[in-house]
Formats: structure tokens, C-alpha cells, sequence
């Protein structure tokens, strides 16, 4: 998961209650992820219990796809769920294809129109979302797993406009 923090904490919660591991490169870090001090306590931590924390700096992709190929110890990444600024967005996810599974579904959150073809040549569910006057966070864990749901279940690739219509 790429940017889980903030509104996609409750999408990261969903995804390790149901047993996946979740590794969760961000700018800062989010309070449901392990709080090791660096790799040797991370990697003492019993995975899939908790979401793992790498460091992100957008601006270095290639960095931010090392932490997190070090954190899968050669584990492909069997789900991509991003939410990254527009700016950085096609560079990190370049960046982080390699650590794909062949196959392997993405779930891209946007908030802005138009929504920007997907970067990766993987199936693609896309997101986005209006500005909530209230429920936010809720509205935005939904509407993103629905997505990761019709991700998972290998449904044709699609763009879900959440509102609060």
C-alpha cells in the first residue's frame, strides 16, 4: 500500500484483520503500524499482525521501492493499493513495478479530475473522490475497499466516483 496512512488507515486495518501483510511506505508514520526503531525491530515483530512502516520520500522512488523490497524479504506483491500525490505518481509507480506479482491487481486513489490512465500494465480499479463535508474518513475507506473487493475479485478494470450524493 502506497500513502496508507491518514484517510487509508481503515483500508490498511481491513486488509491485515483479513490476514494480508500490509507494508506501508509513507511520509509519516501512521499509528496502527509497528513502531520499531528501524529494520532489526521491525523484523522481530510477528508479521500480520500489524502493518509494517517504511520510511517514503516520493521524490526518491527508487529508495522507497528498496525499503520495501527489503520489508517483502522477496515476497512479490500480490496488491497494490496508491494514493500518491500526482506529481510523484508515475515515477513511484515505475518504480515499485517490479515488485509486482505477474497479474497482480492495483487500486489507484485520485482526487482530481480527470483521472489520469493507469501507469502500471496491471488490472486497475480507480478511485476518486469528491471533498466530504463530513464522514470522510469513513466514505473514503469504503469507497476504497469496494475497490480493492472488485480488485481481488479479478472484475474488469473500472473508475468508481465516490460522492457524497
Amino acid at each position: 500500500m502506497l500513502g496508507g496512512t491518514g484517510m487509508l488507515a481503515g483500508c490498511a486495518n481491513h486488509l491485515v484483520a483479513r490476514g494480508w501483510r500490509v507494508v506501508l511506505p509513507s511520509r509519516t508514520q501512521p499509528l496502527m503500524a509497528d513502531d520499531g526503531p528501524g529494520r532489526a525491530a521491525r523484523a522481530s515483530l510477528s508479521r500480520g499482525h500489524r502493518p509494517t512502516w517504511v520510511k517514503a520520500d516520493w521524490a526518491d522512488p527508487a529508495a522507497l521501492a528498496s525499503e520495501v523490497e527489503y520489508e517483502l524479504d522477496g515476497h512479490p506483491v500480490n496488491l497494490l493499493v496508491a494514493w500518491v500525490h500526482t506529481s510523484y505518481r508515475v515515477s513511484v509507480l515505475t518504480a515499485v513495478r517490479h515488485l509486482l506479482a505477474e497479474g497482480a491487481p492495483v487500486v489507484e486513489v485520485h482526487t482530481c479530475a480527470p483521472v489520469p490512465d493507469p501507469v502500471l500494465p496491471h488490472p486497475t480499479q480507480q478511485v476518486l473522490l469528491a471533498h466530504f463535508a463530513h464522514d470522510a474518513m469513513e466514505r473514503t475507506r469504503r469507497a476504497v475497499s469496494e475497490a480493492v473487493e472488485r480488485a481481488l475479485e479479478g472484475r474488469a478494470p473500472s473508475l468508481h466516483h465516490e460522492d457524497a450524493r
